[in-house]
């Protein structure tokens, strides 16, 4: 009988040994998956499109019709070529980073919200007539956190605390999206980091046992 409970004992152990690795193997895998930084910028595509479509049939109408008088034509050019050149600007001019993702946390200029003040977010992509108009990042910060004043403009991004819970909300805000990543793929950029965060976390727990 000893004998048996020995290799029991062993049996046992060595299951338990073999869960542990594989749970530390898929930890290391979560946390690789959020390593570094990325900057993530806002970027309008299908809006300067059309604005610049638009631009260009009203300063190609005007020029080449014969209705108009010159003063008229002249201002309907410069005002086609005014959109023109703004929807170029949307399209190929350089962005500041709206946010950044980092390791500790979410960088906004030069505040930080750090992943254990998060405990839930959200990435929604609003649309008007099939337009892609703006995208909001929502973040939901743990009870006794007050985020920082973020010193971004209304429309880009604050802080709001609902009165029922108590709880700080973060609002980030890209017009009209992401630069070079669509909805679902920013969510889940943000998921590796939070993802990441926690299996940190976890980490260090299991490996101070």
């Amino acid at each position: 009988m000893i004998d048996i409970a020995s290799s029991l004992e062993k049996e046992y152990g060595d299951i338990s040994q073999r869960e542990r690795e594989s749970t530390l193997t898929e930890l290391r895998r979560i946390e690789a998956a959020g390593r570094g930084r990325t900057e993530i910028k806002p970027h309008a595509i299908m809006l300067p499109l059309l604005f610049g479509f638009t631009g260009g049939i009203v300063a190609y109408g005007a020029s080449t019709s014969s209705a108009m008088s010159g003063t008229s034509a002249m201002i309907a050019i410069a005002v086609g070529v005014v959109l023109v050149l703004a929807s170029l600007w949307a399209l190929l001019a350089p962005r500041a980073a709206r946010f950044t993702l980092t390791e500790e946390g979410i960088r906004v200029k030069q505040l930080l919200l750090p992943w254990d003040t998060i405990v839930d977010y959200g990435v929604v992509e609003h649309s008007y007539n099939g337009f892609s108009t703006h995208t909001s990042v929502t973040l939901l910060h743990s009870e006794g956190f007050t985020p920082p004043k973020l010193g971004l403009l209304v429309l880009f991004g604050g802080s709001t605390r609902d009165r029922k819970s108590g709880l700080y909300e973060t609002r980030l805000t890209l017009h009209a999206g992401a630069r070079g990543m669509n909805c679902e793929k920013l969510a889940k950029r943000i998921g590796d980091f939070f993802a990441a965060a926690q299996a940190r976390h976890e980490l260090r727990r299991m490996q101070a046992d």
